[in-house]
Protein backbone atom coordinates (compact mmCIF):
# COMPACT_ATOMS: atom_id res chain seq x y z
CA UNK A 1 0.00 0.00 0.00
CA UNK A 2 1.44 3.06 -0.89
CA UNK A 3 1.80 6.16 1.58
CA UNK A 4 -0.46 8.74 1.24
CA UNK A 5 0.50 11.85 -0.46
CA UNK A 6 -0.61 15.62 1.40
CA UNK A 7 0.10 18.63 -0.68
CA UNK A 8 0.00 22.10 1.10
CA UNK A 9 -0.56 25.37 -0.30
CA UNK A 10 -1.55 28.58 0.27
CA UNK A 11 -4.99 29.65 0.72
CA UNK A 12 -5.91 30.83 -2.86
CA UNK A 13 -7.07 29.90 -5.96
CA UNK A 14 -3.31 29.97 -7.41
CA UNK A 15 -1.71 28.09 -4.53
CA UNK A 16 -4.28 25.79 -5.06
CA UNK A 17 -3.95 25.20 -8.97
CA UNK A 18 -0.46 25.30 -8.51
CA UNK A 19 -1.01 22.11 -5.93
CA UNK A 20 -3.28 20.41 -8.22
CA UNK A 21 -1.01 20.70 -11.31
CA UNK A 22 2.05 18.96 -9.11
CA UNK A 23 -0.28 16.40 -7.30
CA UNK A 24 -1.67 15.67 -11.21
CA UNK A 25 1.96 15.71 -12.66
CA UNK A 26 3.68 13.56 -9.81
CA UNK A 27 1.75 10.36 -11.10
CA UNK A 28 1.53 9.26 -8.03
CA UNK A 29 -2.53 7.92 -8.15
CA UNK A 30 -5.32 10.84 -7.12
CA UNK A 31 -6.52 7.67 -4.75
CA UNK A 32 -2.95 8.43 -2.91
CA UNK A 33 -3.04 12.33 -3.08
CA UNK A 34 -4.87 14.75 -0.80
CA UNK A 35 -4.35 18.51 -1.16
CA UNK A 36 -4.60 20.84 1.59
CA UNK A 37 -4.85 24.43 1.81
CA UNK A 38 -4.26 26.46 4.99
CA UNK A 39 -6.68 28.66 6.77
CA UNK A 40 -7.35 32.04 7.94
CA UNK A 41 -4.77 31.76 10.48
CA UNK A 42 -2.04 30.53 7.74
CA UNK A 43 -2.04 27.06 9.52
CA UNK A 44 -2.73 23.74 8.23
CA UNK A 45 -4.77 20.85 10.26
CA UNK A 46 -3.42 18.47 12.47
CA UNK A 47 -1.06 16.39 10.44
CA UNK A 48 -1.66 12.75 9.35
CA UNK A 49 0.19 9.50 10.47
CA UNK A 50 2.00 7.77 7.72
CA UNK A 51 1.48 10.40 5.01
CA UNK A 52 4.13 12.32 2.70
CA UNK A 53 4.07 16.19 3.43
CA UNK A 54 5.11 18.12 0.04
CA UNK A 55 4.99 22.39 0.86
CA UNK A 56 4.01 24.04 -2.83
CA UNK A 57 5.03 27.15 -3.58
CA UNK A 58 2.81 29.02 -5.98
CA UNK A 59 3.74 29.21 -9.53
CA UNK A 60 1.52 31.55 -11.82
CA UNK A 61 2.97 29.78 -15.00
CA UNK A 62 1.09 26.16 -13.44
CA UNK A 63 -1.44 27.92 -12.43
CA UNK A 64 -2.12 29.62 -16.44
CA UNK A 65 -1.50 26.06 -17.78
CA UNK A 66 -4.39 24.48 -14.79
CA UNK A 67 -6.84 27.52 -16.48
CA UNK A 68 -6.31 27.01 -19.24
CA UNK A 69 -6.78 23.12 -19.17
CA UNK A 70 -10.37 23.77 -17.19
CA UNK A 71 -11.86 26.02 -19.99
CA UNK A 72 -10.43 23.38 -22.70
CA UNK A 73 -11.56 20.73 -21.29
CA UNK A 74 -14.34 21.32 -19.67
CA UNK A 75 -16.06 24.74 -19.74
CA UNK A 76 -15.42 28.40 -18.91
CA UNK A 77 -18.86 28.06 -16.62
CA UNK A 78 -16.72 25.09 -14.84
CA UNK A 79 -13.71 27.59 -14.61
CA UNK A 80 -16.09 30.11 -12.88
CA UNK A 81 -17.28 27.55 -10.54
CA UNK A 82 -14.32 26.11 -9.69
CA UNK A 83 -12.96 29.86 -9.04
CA UNK A 84 -15.60 30.97 -6.76
CA UNK A 85 -15.26 28.02 -4.93
CA UNK A 86 -11.49 28.63 -4.58
CA UNK A 87 -12.10 32.25 -2.83
CA UNK A 88 -14.56 30.60 -0.28
CA UNK A 89 -14.11 30.24 3.20
CA UNK A 90 -14.90 26.32 2.84
CA UNK A 91 -12.39 24.14 4.72
CA UNK A 92 -11.06 21.77 2.37
CA UNK A 93 -12.26 23.09 -0.76
CA UNK A 94 -8.85 22.28 -2.44
CA UNK A 95 -8.99 19.10 -2.12
CA UNK A 96 -12.45 19.25 -3.29
CA UNK A 97 -11.05 21.61 -6.65
CA UNK A 98 -9.08 18.64 -7.28
CA UNK A 99 -11.73 15.86 -7.27
CA UNK A 100 -13.68 17.73 -9.29
CA UNK A 101 -11.71 18.33 -12.24
CA UNK A 102 -10.67 14.62 -11.85
CA UNK A 103 -14.02 13.96 -12.86
CA UNK A 104 -13.98 16.67 -14.98
CA UNK A 105 -11.13 15.85 -17.16
CA UNK A 106 -12.95 12.39 -17.94
CA UNK A 107 -16.17 13.40 -19.05
CA UNK A 108 -15.90 17.10 -19.86
CA UNK A 109 -19.06 19.83 -20.05
CA UNK A 110 -20.97 16.81 -19.13
CA UNK A 111 -19.57 17.22 -15.39
CA UNK A 112 -22.31 20.29 -14.82
CA UNK A 113 -25.09 17.88 -15.79
CA UNK A 114 -23.84 15.31 -12.80
CA UNK A 115 -25.95 17.16 -9.93
CA UNK A 116 -26.41 13.89 -8.18
CA UNK A 117 -22.66 13.37 -7.53
CA UNK A 118 -21.98 14.34 -4.39
CA UNK A 119 -18.38 16.40 -5.56
CA UNK A 120 -20.44 18.11 -8.02
CA UNK A 121 -23.06 19.00 -5.97
CA UNK A 122 -20.91 20.54 -3.27
CA UNK A 123 -19.53 22.43 -5.81
CA UNK A 124 -22.55 23.90 -7.09
CA UNK A 125 -23.74 24.85 -3.78
CA UNK A 126 -20.26 26.42 -2.85
CA UNK A 127 -20.26 28.62 -5.82
CA UNK A 128 -24.25 29.38 -5.00
CA UNK A 129 -23.39 30.57 -1.57
CA UNK A 130 -20.18 32.78 -2.64
CA UNK A 131 -22.42 33.84 -5.76
CA UNK A 132 -24.96 35.09 -3.31
CA UNK A 133 -22.70 37.02 -0.91
CA UNK A 134 -21.33 38.87 -4.07
CA UNK A 135 -24.77 39.93 -5.34
CA UNK A 136 -25.45 41.04 -1.24
CA UNK A 137 -22.25 43.18 -1.22
CA UNK A 138 -23.55 44.94 -4.78
CA UNK A 139 -26.29 46.32 -3.16
CA UNK A 140 -25.05 46.55 0.81
CA UNK A 141 -21.85 48.03 -0.09
CA UNK A 142 -21.86 52.09 1.33
CA UNK A 143 -18.75 54.71 1.01
CA UNK A 144 -17.59 57.44 2.71
CA UNK A 145 -16.36 60.79 1.33
CA UNK A 146 -12.79 61.59 2.85
CA UNK A 147 -11.03 64.63 3.23
CA UNK A 148 -8.67 64.06 0.48
CA UNK A 149 -11.93 63.52 -2.07
CA UNK A 150 -11.38 59.58 -1.96
CA UNK A 151 -14.43 57.57 -1.22
CA UNK A 152 -14.06 54.54 1.28
CA UNK A 153 -15.89 51.35 2.41
CA UNK A 154 -15.01 48.99 4.91
CA UNK A 155 -16.52 45.38 4.45
CA UNK A 156 -16.01 42.07 6.41
CA UNK A 157 -17.35 39.11 3.77
CA UNK A 158 -17.01 35.63 4.61
CA UNK A 159 -15.21 34.63 1.03
CA UNK A 160 -12.46 36.32 -0.80
CA UNK A 161 -14.79 38.09 -3.06
CA UNK A 162 -13.35 41.89 -3.56
CA UNK A 163 -12.03 40.98 -7.06
CA UNK A 164 -15.65 39.79 -7.82
CA UNK A 165 -17.32 43.17 -6.50
CA UNK A 166 -14.70 45.20 -7.81
CA UNK A 167 -16.00 45.11 -11.46
CA UNK A 168 -19.39 46.76 -10.74
CA UNK A 169 -18.22 49.51 -8.97
CA UNK A 170 -15.45 50.57 -11.56
CA UNK A 171 -17.80 50.33 -14.10
CA UNK A 172 -20.49 52.86 -12.32
CA UNK A 173 -17.79 54.86 -10.76
CA UNK A 174 -15.83 55.29 -13.37
CA UNK A 175 -14.59 58.75 -12.43
CA UNK A 176 -14.71 58.31 -8.95
CA UNK A 177 -11.19 57.46 -6.68
CA UNK A 178 -12.60 54.84 -4.51
CA UNK A 179 -11.19 51.91 -2.36
CA UNK A 180 -13.03 49.06 -0.73
CA UNK A 181 -11.22 47.56 2.97
CA UNK A 182 -11.66 43.52 3.52
CA UNK A 183 -11.14 43.91 6.59
CA UNK A 184 -11.28 40.42 7.21
CA UNK A 185 -8.17 39.73 5.21
CA UNK A 186 -6.17 43.28 4.92
CA UNK A 187 -6.90 43.64 1.44
CA UNK A 188 -8.10 46.54 -0.82
CA UNK A 189 -9.56 47.52 -4.41
CA UNK A 190 -7.86 50.79 -5.51
CA UNK A 191 -9.43 52.37 -8.22
CA UNK A 192 -8.48 55.94 -9.77
CA UNK A 193 -10.52 57.93 -12.42
CA UNK A 194 -10.62 56.41 -15.91
CA UNK A 195 -7.92 53.55 -14.76
CA UNK A 196 -8.33 50.00 -14.25
CA UNK A 197 -8.64 48.67 -10.21
CA UNK A 198 -5.87 46.78 -8.55
CA UNK A 199 -5.99 44.75 -5.68
CA UNK A 200 -3.44 45.15 -3.06
CA UNK A 201 -2.36 44.25 0.97
CA UNK A 202 -2.76 46.28 3.94
CA UNK A 203 -0.15 44.66 6.32
CA UNK A 204 -0.46 47.74 8.69
CA UNK A 205 -3.99 48.04 8.35
CA UNK A 206 -5.76 49.98 10.80
CA UNK A 207 -9.60 51.22 10.62
CA UNK A 208 -9.84 53.92 12.34
CA UNK A 209 -7.03 56.13 10.19
CA UNK A 210 -10.24 55.12 7.08
CA UNK A 211 -12.16 57.36 8.76
CA UNK A 212 -11.35 60.87 8.53
CA UNK A 213 -14.73 61.82 6.66
CA UNK A 214 -15.12 65.11 4.81
CA UNK A 215 -16.97 68.58 6.09
CA UNK A 216 -20.07 67.18 4.27
CA UNK A 217 -19.97 63.47 4.94
CA UNK A 218 -21.25 63.25 8.37
CA UNK A 219 -24.35 65.93 7.16
CA UNK A 220 -24.90 63.54 4.20
CA UNK A 221 -25.07 60.94 6.74
CA UNK A 222 -27.35 62.39 9.30
CA UNK A 223 -29.30 63.24 6.30
CA UNK A 224 -29.31 59.40 5.06
CA UNK A 225 -30.31 57.90 9.09
CA UNK A 226 -32.85 60.35 8.88
CA UNK A 227 -34.55 59.57 5.93
CA UNK A 228 -33.40 55.68 6.70
CA UNK A 229 -35.91 55.85 10.30
CA UNK A 230 -38.57 57.87 8.90
CA UNK A 231 -39.38 55.99 5.65
CA UNK A 232 -40.29 52.72 7.59
CA UNK A 233 -44.10 52.03 8.84
CA UNK A 234 -43.88 51.29 12.37
CA UNK A 235 -47.22 49.20 11.79
CA UNK A 236 -46.19 47.04 9.39
CA UNK A 237 -42.60 46.20 10.49
CA UNK A 238 -41.31 42.64 9.97
CA UNK A 239 -38.52 41.60 11.55
CA UNK A 240 -37.92 38.26 10.30
CA UNK A 241 -38.75 39.41 6.46
CA UNK A 242 -35.91 42.41 7.36
CA UNK A 243 -33.41 39.74 8.47
CA UNK A 244 -34.10 37.53 5.15
CA UNK A 245 -33.11 40.40 2.90
CA UNK A 246 -30.41 41.96 5.33
CA UNK A 247 -28.57 40.02 7.40
CA UNK A 248 -27.48 40.99 10.55
CA UNK A 249 -23.73 39.81 9.30
CA UNK A 250 -23.90 43.32 6.85
CA UNK A 251 -24.95 45.97 8.78
CA UNK A 252 -22.02 47.02 11.20
CA UNK A 253 -20.82 47.71 7.49
CA UNK A 254 -23.69 49.97 6.87
CA UNK A 255 -24.41 53.80 7.36
CA UNK A 256 -27.67 53.19 8.73
CA UNK A 257 -27.11 51.23 11.04
CA UNK A 258 -24.18 52.67 12.78
CA UNK A 259 -24.97 55.29 15.63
Amino acid sequence: MKVQRIYLCENSIEGIFTAIYQAWSSRYGHANIKIQEKNDMGLYSNFELFSEYFMVETDLTLVTKVSRSIKEKISDEAYQMVYRVGISNYKGKADLIYRFLIFGFSVGPKILGHLSNEIVGQIYKINRYVSNEVHHMHGFIRFSEQENRILVSVIHPKNNILALIAPHFADRLPEERFIIIDGNRKIAVLHLPGKSWVLIGLPNYSEASYYQYSSKEEEYQDLWKAFFENIAIKERTNFNLQRNNLPLRFRKDMTEFQS
